[in-house]
This record gives C-alpha cells, sequence and structure tokens, in this order.
C-alpha cells in the first residue's frame, strides 16, 4: 500500500523551504495555493505540480495502475504491455484461458495450444471440450468419441464392421441381413439389423435367440424350421362340444398372444356348428348329447320318427310315413350309413337291401318289419280301396311303370325320393304304398318273403294293394327292393 506523499508548496510569507516549516505550513496531504490557483484551474493532483513536486512514498515501486507510483515522471514504465501475460494490451489483462496455454503477442492474448486430453471445437478462446478417451486412438463403434473430434461414431471414421457376425440363412428372414453400429439396451458396438421377424436378444451382437419362442409363422431364428417350438401347429381340434354343436379346425398360433396356439375353427370349409335341436333321424347328433340317432324309448331325446297311427279291423300300430330311408341320406343320394332306418320325407329311399338287413335296420330304430295286415290295412284304408288314392288306377299318381318321370320322348322311370308324389296318399296319409319302390314285410313263405306295394318298374297290377304276386328269396338284393318299419307304441 502506497504512504500519502506530504507536498508543502511554499508559497505563504514566513515559510523557509528549508525542510521545516514553523509556521504557517499546511498539514500532511495539504496544497496550499495562492489566491489566483483555483481560478487558473489548479485541481490538486499531480499533474498540474511540478515534476520535482512529487515526492514518492519511502520504498516506492512502480505499479501498473495507469499512476507514476514511483515519481519519476513515466507512467507503468515498468511493464511490457506487448509480451506480459498478466498485463496484455493494458494493465491487469490477464492471458488465461480455460485449458490452454497462452502468450502475449504483440499486446494481444494468442492461445498456443490445449493441455493434454482438451481440444477447442469452438469459437470461443480455449480448450472446452474434454477428450472422453486420452490418448486419442482410431474412432470405433462402442459410443465413444475416440479421436476426440465432438463426433460419436461418426461413419466416415469407423473401421469396416465384422463380416462374419450375423446369420444369413438364404430363405429365412436372416437373409441379406448386413450388419449396423447402434446403441441397444444401452450399449454400443456392430449389431445385425435383422427385420422383425427375426427373434434376437438384443444384448447379444448377432442378435439370434437359441430357441424360438414366438408362434408367428416366420423362422425366427433363421434355422430353416418355422415356429418348432410349437409342434401341435396344424392338429385338428374342436370347440369341445358335440354332434351338430361340434365345430373343427386346426391349430393355428394365437393372433393376440405370439407365445401360444388356439384352435382355429375357420380354418376348415366344414359346416358352421349349430345349436342343439330336436334330434332327427339323419346322421347326426342333433341334441349334441353324443348320441347320433337315438332310438332308445326310454330316453327322452330319441328320435321322433315321423309315423302315421291307425287304428282299423281290431288293429292298433303306428307305421312310417314314408319309406325307409338311411341316416345319412339326401334329396339325391341314398346313403351309405346303415346305421338304422329313418323314417322322413324328401330323401332317396333306401334300397338294395336284404330281408335280414331290413329286418335289422328297423329293431335298430327301435320299431320292426311290418307285418302283412298292417301293410295291407294303411294300404286301403276304411272303405278297402284297390289303390291308395282311390279305387280306379291313376298312371301319373303314383310312381309306376306308366309314369314319365323326365317329360318329353320315351317315358322315363327312375325312384323319386320319398313323398315326392303328393297326391300318392292312403286315406291315412302314409305316401309311396303304391310304387316308386317294393316294400319287404314281414310276411316269410317257405323260402320266400312277400315285398309289397310295387316300384316304379311295376304295371297297374302290381301297384294294387292287395297284390301278392311280388316274392323275393331273403337274400334278393335290387335297385327297386326297399322296405318301411311298423311299431306297437308309436315313433
Amino acid at each position: 500500500m502506497r504512504r500519502v506523499i506530504t507536498i508543502a508548496l511554499v508559497l505563504l510569507a514566513g515559510c523557509e523551504d528549508s525542510g521545516y516549516c514553523v509556521e504557517n505550513c499546511p498539514r500532511d496531504g495539504e496544497v496550499v495555493m495562492d489566491a489566483g490557483a483555483e481560478d487558473a484551474g489548479f485541481d490538486g493532483g499531480r499533474a498540474d505540480l511540478d515534476a520535482t513536486a512529487c515526492v514518492p512514498a519511502d520504498g516506492a515501486t512502480e505499479l501498473c495502475n495507469d499512476e507514476d507510483d514511483d515519481c519519476d515522471g513515466r507512467v507503468d514504465e515498468d511493464f511490457d504491455f506487448t509480451s506480459d501475460l498478466l498485463n496484455c494490451g493494458s494493465c491487469d489483462t490477464q492471458c488465461r484461458f480455460s485449458n490452454a496455454d497462452a502468450v502475449c503477442m504483440d499486446g494481444a492474448c494468442v492461445v498456443t495450444g490445449c493441455l493434454d486430453g482438451f481440444v477447442d471445437l469452438d469459437d470461443t478462446p480455449g480448450c472446452e471440450y474434454a477428450c472422453p478417451i486420452f490418448p486419442t486412438q482410431a474412432e470405433d463403434c462402442n459410443g465413444f468419441d475416440d479421436d476426440c473430434d465432438g463426433e460419436i461414431d461418426e461413419p466416415a471414421e469407423l473401421p469396416p464392421p465384422p463380416s462374419d457376425l450375423c446369420r444369413t440363412t438364404p430363405g429365412t428372414p436372416c437373409a441379406g441381413v448386413g450388419v449396423i453400429c447402434t446403441a441397444r439396451e444401452g450399449r454400443t458396438t456392430w449389431f445385425c439389423d435383422y427385420p422383425p421377424e427375426v427373434e434376437f436378444d438384443p444384448v447379444i451382437p448377432n442378435g439370434i435367440v437359441l430357441d424360438e419362442v414366438r408362434c408367428d409363422g416366420f423362422d425366427g431364428d433363421c434355422d430353416g424350421v418355422r415356429d418348432e417350438a410349437f409342434p401341435t401347429l396344424g392338429d385338428s381340434c374342436d370347440n369341445g362340444d358335440r354332434g351338430a354343436c361340434r365345430d373343427v379346425g386346426v391349430i393355428a398360433c394365437d393372433p393376440t398372444d405370439d407365445t401360444a396356439t388356439v384352435c382355429d375353427l375357420t380354418a376348415l370349409p366344414d359346416p358352421a356348428p349349430s345349436a342343439p335341436s330336436a334330434e332327427v333321424c339323419n346322421g347326426v347328433d342333433d341334441d349334441c348329447d353324443g348320441v347320433i340317432d337315438n332310438s332308445d324309448p326310454t330316453d327322452p331325446a330319441r328320435v321322433m320318427d315321423d309315423m302315421v297311427h291307425i287304428t282299423r279291423g281290431g288293429l292298433d300300430f303306428w307305421i312310417y310315413r314314408h319309406e325307409a330311408s338311411r341316416p345319412d341320406a339326401s334329396g339325391t343320394l341314398g346313403g351309405t350309413s346303415g346305421a338304422r332306418a329313418c323314417g322322413r320325407g324328401a330323401v332317396m329311399p333306401w334300397t338294395s337291401v336284404g330281408y335280414a338287413e331290413a329286418t335289422a335296420a328297423c329293431a335298430a330304430a327301435g320299431h320292426r318289419l311290418c307285418t302283412p295286415a298292417e301293410w295291407l290295412a294303411a294300404c286301403q284304408g276304411g272303405d278297402g280301396r284297390a289303390y291308395p288314392y282311390g279305387a280306379s288306377y291313376a298312371p301319373m299318381t303314383c310312381n309306376g311303370a306308366d309314369r314319365d318321370a323326365i317329360p318329353g320322348g320315351a317315358i322315363d322311370s327312375r325312384v323319386e325320393p320319398t313323398g315326392a308324389l303328393a297326391m300318392c296318399l292312403s286315406p291315412d296319409g302314409v305316401a309311396d304304398l303304391s310304387g316308386n319302390v317294393k316294400e319287404w314285410t314281414d310276411d316269410e313263405r317257405g323260402s320266400v318273403v312277400v315285398v309289397r306295394g310295387g316300384s316304379h318298374e311295376s304295371p297297374a297290377l302290381g301297384l294294387t294293394c292287395a297284390t301278392e304276386l311280388s316274392r323275393a328269396t331273403a337274400d334278393t338284393i335290387l335297385p327297386t327292393l326297399g322296405f318301411r318299419c311298423c311299431d306297437d307304441d308309436g315313433p
């Protein structure tokens, strides 16, 4: 700290310039002026004093402060503003920069280099960027600025990627896969650029899982086999119901959960399942109870065959309204099922059947073959008709030899679906007792059995209710020979 320098200007009478002022001398720090000094613009400053009037303090040295501290008439003469690091160009201008070496050159601060591990990446003097890796090295795919240029993993600086990292099996989603430098799960390195169909573990560079875990129709591990973790894919399955309610499909990947499978009921062109309904003799478990065409009379769900109740001349029985048919018969095909006889209309009758087979088919339905008396009573009605529809022959009423099944040309003869000719009815409403197909009856006469009603090939005489001329051995099988069933107790 500088001392206050006492300056005495001898202007007053009686004060000698002898070093000592006895009287009228100014106090320390004061300057005495004559009366005109103020008017002359004297402000008490050093510049207004004669140079000899500046008295340095004891031990005073020149400081860089724009003042003549040592009173030699020069200001800041000890400082080289052209090269002084602490006073470069002016006092207190220091050449200091962040993480850098500097010099004062021609009165200006100049950065001469960065400290080890730092670089300058902006326009501000100094080395503000700390190298993540020091000493620096060639750029690599690792998520670091290896070469300390402010950029990370720049493609132009990276080395070639590994050539054998990825699985590229032809014909799989891995075919043609390349390598990319990227970050996954917090780790940056070379990874295979697999498409979404490939199942991969992101923390494994080549990405491929050891075993597929997704059921998605893709070869997720690119081993040439799709969804091998789900060996039941494509197997048959159903909805768990029975009979007509059952719907079948195939096991497929679950579209809502790629770790599971489902039974795809839309995969097969099978008929749509139905709700449980009354059992019908059709080869189908209509009521979905697990029993097809149930004939057990003790079961409330048994098939209710279409039968007509007849009481006449001491007889009381039930008879099929239509000629017997197979359970799987349709309007064009006779079917193949021999499970039991069915009594329903609008299907092809069961033909080419022997006597024993016809007897068994009725029994399987819970019925029996009709006796000669029952068959005749059903055909003649209460007035003893010659034909089921009346006393006189009407060639086009029932399906006999004189009926032309196909109009035009010669007379064509063929078997028609049961009940196809609406007028061929008995008084009780039993159909096709005349024509269409002959019918086995429970009328064994020695080595032969009487067959009734005639067929589509029979002339008028063979189509009457009473004729017994048509007979056959029990093993006779003809496309014109069928049967119908009767019962004591009803359907």
